[in-house]
């Protein structure tokens, strides 16, 4: 059944030096092998064997964000993809399924409920799972199953018209042939459950900023906003502040026909996914869960895509029975950085094969399809299926806003986000006014491309320093001309990481005279958080800056003090002494993912020369595509065109039955 050069568990020890697994899987694997001996006594000597291999492999499955282990992708040859395998399974995919069906410490669904519910793994559909990623995936398939069943019935008379006036017709010839966000409107309004994804700009927050005002007219609704992280759920409150302003301005004419003032009814507030559950110190656990519900009657998620599998698990159990649910999100972006990729499964039905111009198309059942056909003056009977799945509660909103059709970043990050090789250098080498490429350019005196990178940074963060150096300035404005400009990096260590480029820009911006960072904390320091103090109201991927307190300017010994300061989801700024800060780094450049949820003016996006093995795996589309779409008006590339493309043809695929179960 295996063979190998060297017994499995020597072996482990091996792969473990060689970074081919990591320290917790080895245990993991040593740890469940002896806790269940007993049940392996009556088998080989090489099941046993094969056991222990497996259980690393599975381990080492989720520390790469996997949900399971389908068996069919064991490379049976070279398991743990050697470069000189030393072990190798002796037998066909379908005989290591039944293999596996025999052992004890794996149940099969198809057997004794009890025995299955007791097993430390899971065998099913030919994947392997733990225990609990199991119950996660099982449980919260079958929740939004059970949502997306719940289709409103009554609809009031006057919905349709306040519909058409929230979203009037036009004449222009230019407009797209389907109102998208009237549909994501009338989905979620006649669904309980709503999944409304699209890129950025399409309007995905005008678009519920609507929708919430058509449910406030409607009753009487106790309504959550939240997103994975304090950034995020900060711009969420920017994004539907500033919806709100546009659309009064739009409705005011039709104050006579209809209630502008529920407007004022639409929460502005957001808060994060730990908050609104209820964070308990020192704790895995939340205060609301299954047996103590939230108390809402309408649940909007922005950033779905960020959302783990185990947090849905938590979030949708926390979830009322009679609650609405409304997911917002990029489904093309970064999935979580746990496991599981939740809103890209949930998406996962509406993909088409690639011989069709879309790449999404939706996926209505034939009534709904009428319905919704009938209430949004769409008619959309070419979206018809015979098998929907969960269809009927999604919509895509396909329609950019932010860039236009010849928009040189929308270009770049459609062609980045279909994986069009040809496409993508015939954008680069257009000439595009908003994208500018730095080459890698190794001397011996350096990386040239890299110094040009390091003077773009200076002439970009020279504005926000200057401002902090003049006692009238406001924190906020300070703030807000930081964000004007960001770099990101693929991935933290390293010469072309976070940590290398930080004190890259660090001696660039002294030099230039711009900082004095004798100290650790110094004016103008840009600090991000890495952890969650929820004393402090701080949460990790905050970002605020080290400036002197305008209020209370002199500390002991006549000396400026200094404050950090962040931006609140209410628009007003924190202000904390730099000591008390939870672990934090400095933050001219970050991560590509936690730059999610965020959006800057300018951005420049940092790619390593020569990536290793490890580094290239970290290099997808998704991870570009979301570097990209980062940015507003200019996006800046530092790389190679060989590393750029892929990059740019790598997609991230998760391991996961969550969209089996959502479709089939």
């Amino acid at each position: 059944m295996i063979q190998s050069t060297q017994p499995i568990k020597t072996l482990l020890k091996l792969w473990e030096s060689e970074r081919l697994i990591t320290p917790l899987d080895r245990h993991f694997a040593l740890e469940l092998a002896e806790f269940h001996r007993q049940q392996l006594n009556h088998h080989s000597e090489s099941d046993n064997e094969l056991f222990l291999l497996i259980c690393a492999l599975l381990s080492h499955q989720l520390s790469q964000q996997h949900t399971c282990l389908p068996v069919e992708q064991i490379l049976l040859d070279n398991p743990m993809n050697e470069q000189v395998s030393q072990c190798k399974i002796t037998c066909s995919h379908d005989e290591l399924l039944n293999v596996l069906s025999q052992f004890n410490a794996i149940g099969v669904p198809q057997d004794d409920v009890q025995a299955v519910s007791s097993a430390p793994m899971v065998l099913d559909q030919g994947s392997l799972y733990l225990q609990r990623y199991y119950q996660f995936e099982t449980q919260v398939a079958d929740k939004l199953i059970n949502l997306a069943k719940g289709e409103i019935q009554d609809i009031p008379a006057s919905t349709q018209e306040t519909l058409n006036i929230l979203f009037p017709r036009t004449a222009d010839t230019d407009s797209p042939l389907y109102d998208w966000q009237k549909i994501a409107t009338a989905t979620a309004f006649t669904q309980k459950m709503a999944v409304i994804t699209g890129g950025p700009g399409t309007g995905k927050t005008t678009t519920v900023t609507k929708l919430l005002y058509l449910m406030t007219q409607e009753a009487d609704l106790t309504i959550k906003l939240v997103a994975p992280t304090g950034k995020a759920a900060a711009r969420l409150s920017e994004s539907i502040k500033a919806s709100k302003l546009r659309l009064k301005a739009e409705l005011t004419p039709f104050a006579g026909t209809i209630d502008v003032q529920s407007l004022n009814r639409v929460p502005e507030e957001a808060s994060t996914l730990h908050r609104l559950l209820g964070v308990i110190p020192n704790s895995p656990q939340f205060r609301h869960h299954k047996d103590n519900p939230l108390r809402l009657d309408l649940l909007v998620v922005d950033e779905a895509s960020m959302v783990d599998l185990p947090m849905m698990h938590k979030l949708l159990s926390a979830l009322p029975s009679h609650a609405r649910l409304i997911l917002l999100g990029d489904q093309d972006q970064l999935a979580s950085v746990e496991a599981g990729a939740v809103l890209a499964d949930i998406c996962d039905g509406l993909k088409t094969d690639k011989s069709q111009s879309l790449k999404w198309q939706m996926r209505y059942s034939a009534p709904y399809s009428k319905r919704l056909s009938d209430l949004t003056e769409n008619d959309l009977s070419g979206f018809t299926s015979t098998s929907p799945g969960i269809g009927d509660s999604l919509c895509m909103l396909m329609h950019s806003h932010r860039f236009k059709g010849d928009a040189g970043i929308g270009q770049l990050a459609s062609a980045v986000n279909n994986s069009d090789k040809s496409r993508i250098m015939e954008v680069w080498q257009t000439g595009y006014d908003e994208l500018f490429w730095i080459e890698h350019q190794k001397t011996s005196t350096g990386n040239s491309g890299l110094e040009q990178l390091m003077t773009q940074s200076v002439s970009h963060y020279k504005a926000y320093l200057e401002m902090a150096n003049k006692p009238q300035s406001d924190p906020l404005e300070i703030i807000e001309c930081y964000n004007q400009f960001r770099i990101l990096c693929a991935m933290r260590a390293g010469e072309y990481g976070v940590d290398g480029i930080n004190q890259g820009v660090k001696d660039a911006l002294k030099q230039a005279k711009l900082i004095s960072p004798e100290h650790e904390f110094y004016s103008g320091r840009p600090v991000i958080v890495q952890s969650n103090d929820y004393n402090l109201g701080l949460f990790n991927g905050d970002i605020g800056l080290i400036l002197p307190d305008r209020v209370n300017p002199q500390a002991s010994g006549g000396a400026p003090r200094l404050m950090a300061h962040f931006i609140q989801a209410d628009g007003s700024i924190l202000k904390v002494l730099p000591a008390r800060l939870p672990s934090h780094d400095t933050c001219f450049a970050m991560t590509v993912h936690k730059s999610q949820g965020s959006e800057f003016s300018k951005v420049a996006m940092v790619l390593p020369l020569w990536p290793s093995q490890a580094q290239k795996q970290l290099l997808t589309k998704e991870l570009v595509y979301t570097a990209i779409t980062r940015a507003k008006h200019h996006f800046t590339c530092l790389g190679t065109q060989t590393v750029f493309e892929q990059a740019s043809l790598q997609a991230t695929k998760r391991s996961s039955g969550l969209a089996r179960r959502l479709w089939n």
